[in-house]
């Protein structure tokens, strides 16, 4: 779709919006990997009041050198329900 459609936009919400999970899933990494298109970091920050876009990447190939950045972002937000957030490490 990504192929056919130039101007589409696919937007995955955060871990943590429904119930508390052990880790992160990484299904949207492979998504962006597989289609070719960039991952685009954007947020709400409940706690500042705050949202916007962050950091553009493509993603590498390395899952676990992608993620730690991807961690490392996300690691000062915080989310309308921070007691079902789920672990950055």
């Amino acid at each position: 779709a990504f192929r056919e459609i130039p101007k589409l936009v696919m937007m995955i919400s955060p871990e943590g919006t429904r119930r508390k999970v052990k880790e992160w899933r990484t299904g949207f990494y492979h998504i962006a990997q597989g289609a070719g298109v960039p991952i685009v970091f954007a947020f709400l920050d409940y706690r500042r009041k705050t949202g916007g876009f962050g950091k553009v990447i493509n993603p590498t190939g390395d899952l676990e050198y992608d993620m730690s950045g991807i961690r490392a972002f996300y690691a000062g937000i915080s989310g309308k329900r921070p007691e079902k957030s789920s672990p950055a490490a």
